[in-house]
């Protein structure tokens, strides 16, 4: 954390030196000895570079405006960025022992051209998320040991731990423990809305929930650990005939969970 407390000390300082002023950034040389960092004009939605002789770390859960550059010897590769404009950047990437230059701000005017955006539902942007990051980590830290309701099944638990309303969404805290021995990947989860019995089949409904969000979805719950997480639904409100029912399936297995509450 001080190494990018001083990176940015050093960007302000240098920003006296205007953007519009800059080479255009076709080529970027970097080692593993220096950070190169790169400031875009909209925060950073993906990145990846072309092989792993060449690291670009930023940060996932938070969207921020830049990035850290590293590379090995012998490194010849590109990086490929996209901001959350839609923006698309593409550099060559090469090594360098020497490096002449630490920093660079990049504007649309290096941009390779915008990527069109998928059409989404209203509020499920990355930066929406990404603005509530502090409700949705703390949420993990600070539910404690209680539940709502919890399973177990061959040696895996499944709990509802908390149901948190804000405005017009629900904030279902989960998690998964794993006991038995064998990893366990995590498949689909459904939330469901049961109305009814299906012993009467003819007043029986389920409603499916569709997460706006799934914030810290794991892929794999190792044998011996557990994992929180925290599904973003639309906003609902039980009535006294209905219950919530959970279902938790491996994704390469047989395994499942089914809660109710």
């Amino acid at each position: 954390m001080k190494t990018l407390n001083v990176i940015i000390a050093v960007m302000l300082m240098a920003y006296g030196h205007t953007v519009s002023g800059q080479k255009a950034l076709d080529t970027i040389r970097a080692n593993s000895q220096m950070n190169v960092a790169l400031f875009f004009s909209s925060p950073i939605k993906q990145a990846v570079t072309g092989n792993s002789k060449a690291i670009f770390t930023y940060n996932r859960e938070e969207a921020q405006y830049f990035g850290l550059l590293q590379a090995t010897a012998n490194t010849i590769t590109n990086l490929l960025v996209i901001t959350m404009d839609g923006q698309a950047y593409d550099f060559m990437v090469v090594y360098g022992e020497h490096l002449a230059q630490t920093h660079f701000f990049v504007d649309k005017a290096h941009s390779i051209g915008q990527v069109q955006q998928l059409p989404g539902k209203k509020g499920d942007s990355l930066a929406s998320h990404t603005a509530r990051f502090p409700l949705l980590s703390g949420l993990l830290s600070s539910d404690g040991n209680g539940a709502l309701a919890s399973v177990r099944r061959k040696g895996i638990r499944l709990r509802l731990k908390r149901l948190v309303y804000r405005n017009a969404q629900v904030f279902m805290v989960v998690e998964v423990r794993n006991r038995s021995g064998i990893d366990f990947e995590v498949g689909t989860l459904e939330a469901l809305r049961i109305n009814g019995s299906l012993k009467r089949r003819s007043s029986y409904q389920e409603t499916k929930l569709e997460p706006h969000y799934i914030f810290e979805r794991p892929k794999i719950i190792k044998t011996g650990t557990s994992q929180g997480f925290v599904l973003v639904l639309p906003k609902f409100i039980l009535s006294p005939k209905e219950h919530l029912r959970l279902i938790l399936l491996e994704s390469r297995g047989s395994r499942r969970l089914e809660l109710n509450y």
